[in-house]
Formats: structure tokens, C-alpha cells, sequence
């Protein structure tokens, strides 16, 4: 609720920093403690009728309303600041115009140090130590001179209660401020092995993961690697395959001991006519053929590529000392090579192999004879 929270703030600090929010918790304690001394000395003055300690009294809550606004605002450093002068100066006073005995109000200058202890800095609170005596010092040399009765001893008990109270509320406070910074600790130890727990076992999870890891891609290696072991096995086997397919597509067959044919089946490309002349040369040198037939029976197609192929394999077979026979050629490819202008002067023709291996065997008994 708005209402409960506008109230809370006059008595609870709320600051991002830590130090600030701390020490300004610390100040806003005090604050009330010494509008509640204040308060609680109202009685005292009003009896004794004394002037100034009433007119502290009176301006004490709307003073303290307004340093609680200006820690809430984080200006810690300037409220202690005033909080300690404006007390200073009460002490100071209030002896100086004759509303109390300096013996009365000579030992309230520890609230100084006390204020000091649980807000400033040790630097600081040395400082004030040093003004504080100063003010005391000062205060015994205004007062010297005025008659001072010895205090009652309803106002010793009065003066020595209040300042019991307030000393018991600083060491309230710095107990409380102990004993938060201990649970803070204490929470922030819990927080850090919470921590390391959880560390711990993340770690053990990534170790766990990367051992799983590891091992499926080990295993996801000995796949890739008998994959490409078998890869390796059938593109061996491709090879082989496609030496015997080319076996297959330029046969050599040797019909005697030096007398070659050679059938020539599907397209004659550019490819396959560098593999014919290199495995007939290699076929006619090995063999020591004298005569090359070439079988054109099986190809579709006879152009000037077609024919200047079979023309340079029999230069080519010429060289080694063999003699080309071209059989196989239909009609139809005979005219389209007439008139294409193709000229085969290295090539013997006939139209089919049983032709030219008779007039071959004719050729070879007349020789004999």
C-alpha cells in the first residue's frame, strides 16, 4: 500500500549502494533515537523551565523529518555531518545561556563519538573526536565563570539514563549492522557453494557429454572409415569394371600367329579412338602382326572423324610393318564417305571379314607356292 510504504521509508533505508544503505540505516536510527531523547527530556524542561531545551525539543521532529529525507536521498555523508555539529552546538549552547549545567551536559559529548563510530570512517570519526574536544574545551571556557549548581540527583539520574539509552541504542545498532554483515556473509558463503555445487556438477555433465560425445564420434569415424574402405572397394571394382568394358568395346583377336582383327562396336569418339591406336600398336608390336583388320560392322556412324581415326591407326599400324584391311562397310557408308570426299589409300577394303580372310589366305597360299 502507498501509505504503509511512504511510512516505511521515515524508518527503513532503501539505496542501491550497499555502503550507503547501510550507513544511511544506521544514521536514520539514530536520528529517531535523538528525537526520542529529545521527546523523552520534554518532561524535565517543562519542570525546570528551561527555555533553550524546550525550544530543541519543540524543533527536534520537523529537523529530524527533513535529515531523514535528505539520507533517503543518499546525502549520508552531509546529515551525519549536521546531525554531529547540530548536537555539538545543542551541548555547546545550552550551557553558554544557562539552561543546563555544563556537569550535566559535559558527558553528553560521547554521543558524538558514538554517532560517529556507526557512520563515518575511521579517518572521520579521528576528526570528530578532535572537534568534539574542542567543543568541550570551549564549552568549560564560555562557562567558567557563571555559579553552576551542583546537579540534583533526579537530574544526574535523569541525564545518566538518557545517555545509557542512546549508548544502548548505538550498540543496538552496531550489533545489528554485525550481525547483518555476518548473515550476509554467511549467505554469501551458502551462495558460493551452491555455486561450486553447481559447478561441479555442470562440469561432471560437460565431462559426461564430451565423453558421449567422443565416443559417438569415434564410432562415427569407424563408420566414415569402413564407408570409405568400401568407397575404395567398389571404386577398385569401377576400375576393373570399366578395364573390362573397354576390353569389351575394342577386343583384339588374334585370327594366326601374325594377322590381327579388330571389331569395332558403338561410337567412335575421341576417347576410345586414342585407346584404339594405342592398344593396337601395342597388340601389333607385342604380337608381331603383319596384317590389321578392322571390323567397321559395328559402328553406327562412319564420318570424316570416324574415318580419320581408322586412317591414322593405319599409318600408324604401317610404321610397325603391318598392313590395314577395312571390312564391314555397308553401302549406305560407302556413299555418304564418297560424298563426304573421304580418301582411305592406306586401306585395303572388303565387305565383310570372311571376304578379306580369304583373299588373304589366297594371297598367303600364292606366296607359299
Amino acid at each position: 500500500m502507498p501509505g504503509i510504504y511512504k511510512l516505511s521509508r521515515m524508518f527503513v533505508m532503501h539505496h542501491p549502494d550497499e555502503d550507503i544503505r547501510r550507513r544511511g540505516q544506521n544514521l536514520i536510527t539514530i536520528i529517531w533515537g535523538l528525537i526520542g531523547i529529545t521527546l523523552l527530556s520534554l518532561p524535565v524542561t517543562l519542570i525546570n523551565s528551561r527555555t533553550g531545551s524546550l525550544i530543541n525539543t519543540i524543533i527536534a521532529l520537523p529537523v529530524g523529518a527533513w535529515l531523514i529525507v535528505l539520507t533517503h536521498r543518499g546525502y549520508v555523508n552531509l546529515v551525519a555531518t549536521l546531525v554531529i555539529f547540530s548536537t555539538t552546538a545543542s551541548l555547546v549552547l545550552v550551557p553558554v545561556f544557562g539552561s543546563a549545567d555544563f556537569s550535566a551536559s559535559a558527558y553528553y559529548f560521547v554521543i558524538n563519538i558514538l554517532i560517529a563510530g556507526v557512520i563515518l570512517s575511521p579517518i572521520g570519526i579521528w576528526g570528530m573526536v578532535a572537534a568534539n574536544l574542542a567543543a568541550l574545551i570551549l564549552t568549560a571556557l564560555l562557562t567558567q565563570q557563571a555559579n553552576q549548581a551542583p546537579p540534583s540527583i533526579l537530574s544526574t539520574g535523569i541525564n545518566a539514563g538518557m545517555l545509557q539509552a542512546f549508548s544502548a541504542l548505538i550498540v543496538v545498532i552496531s550489533t545489528l549492522t554485525t550481525a547483518r554483515a555476518l548473515n550476509d556473509a554467511r549467505q554469501a558463503r551458502a551462495e558460493a557453494h551452491r555455486a561450486n555445487d553447481a559447478l561441479a556438477e555442470s562440469n561432471a555433465s560437460l565431462e559426461r557429454q564430451v565423453a558421449e560425445r567422443t565416443a559417438a564420434l569415434s564410432v562415427s569415424l569407424a563408420e566414415s572409415e569402413t564407408h570409405a574402405l568400401a568407397l575404395q572397394d567398389a571404386l577398385e571394382a569401377q576400375e576393373r569394371m570399366n578395364a573390362l568394358i573397354t576390353d569389351l568395346s575394342l577386343p583384339m583377336i588374334p585370327i594366326t600367329h601374325d594377322t590381327l582383327v579388330v571389331p569395332l562396336v558403338g561410337a567412335l569418339d575421341s576417347a576410345r579412338a586414342s585407346l584404339l591406336l594405342q592398344r593396337v600398336l601395342a597388340k601389333i608390336e607385342a604380337q608381331q602382326a603383319r596384317t590389321l583388320i578392322l571390323d567397321v560392322t559395328g559402328l553406327p556412324i562412319i564420318d570424316t572423324h570416324v574415318a580419320r581415326v581408322l586412317l591414322t591407326t593405319a599409318q600408324a599400324a604401317r610404321l610397325l610393318g603391318a598392313r590395314s584391311i577395312l571390312v564391314g562397310i555397308r553401302p549406305e557408308v560407302a556413299q555418304a564417305l564418297v560424298s563426304l570426299g573421304v580418301d582411305l589409300p592406306d586401306l585395303h577394303a572388303h565387305a565383310t571379314l570372311e571376304q578379306a580372310l580369304g583373299t588373304l589366305f589366297v594371297l598367303r597360299k600364292g606366296v607359299s607356292a
